[in-house]
Order: structure tokens, then sequence, then C-alpha cells
């Protein structure tokens, strides 16, 4: 198994950011958690380092977790954290991401390419939705 981490980042008009991978899929920020780091040290990094935005997260303790098999057969799973920014649009610096926006939710969810991905935005969005911890 594979352990990463990443952030559903919202902006402070609620939108959510996604990032269009060079395969055409939408996706949340994340990447691997790389040695002496925890997953939310990582989730930040990856966050900047993918979509060029400073993010925060105001609640540390709460993550979420999803699992998949990625195409090379890998099995990751990735701890999320909720985040927030005042960027109103990402700076895409990397090859692998070359399009990317903040979208409100409901549209978000319909651009969203992975289930795990679409139901992590609705535990997000729903109140009292539970954490895992």
């Amino acid at each position: 198994m594979v352990a990463g981490a990443g952030g559903v980042v919202f902006n402070a008009d609620g939108a959510v950011l996604l990032l269009r991978h060079v395969n055409g899929t939408w996706v949340f920020p994340k990447g691997h958690i790389e040695p002496g780091e925890g997953p939310l040290q990582t989730a930040l990094r990856e966050v900047e380092e993918e979509a060029g935005v400073v993010a925060r997260c105001d609640d540390t303790h709460l993550s979420w977790t999803t699992s998949y098999r990625n195409p090379r057969g890998e099995h990751r799973t990735i701890t999320w954290f909720r985040m927030r920014t005042d960027a109103d649009a990402p700076v895409l610096r990397e090859r692998l991401f070359p399009d990317g926006a903040f979208l409100p939710p409901d549209e978000a969810l319909q651009r969203l390419s992975f289930d795990e991905d679409r139901r992590l935005l609705e535990r997000l969005l729903a109140n009292g939705s539970e954490p895992s911890r």
C-alpha cells in the first residue's frame, strides 16, 4: 500500500479547487508522503506544488481517508484535509496539471472524475459528516 495525502481546498467564496491531470481526469491535489513528513505537511506541500496555492487547515485533527487502485496496480490510501485559501485561481506550474479552477461545489461534483473523490466532497459538504481520525 502506498500512502499519500491531499487537500480539499475551499476559497473565500466556497468554491472548491480541482486540477485537470494531463490524462484528462479532474482531481484534488495530492501526492506521496515524503520521508520525515506527516500527512498534513504532505497535503499542504502538494497543494502548493501542484496548484500554486497557499492553503491552511483550520482543524488539523480532522481527516478523511480514501482508497483506490491506480493504473499501475498500486493500492493507494490517501489522507485528506479540509483546507481554506485566500486564492481565487490556481497558479499552475507542473506539466502533469495543465488546467485547474475553483468551482462551485455542485459543478465540482459533476467535474470530478472518480467516485471516491465525489463521495469525499459530499462528505465534507454535509453537516455532521464523520471524519476518520
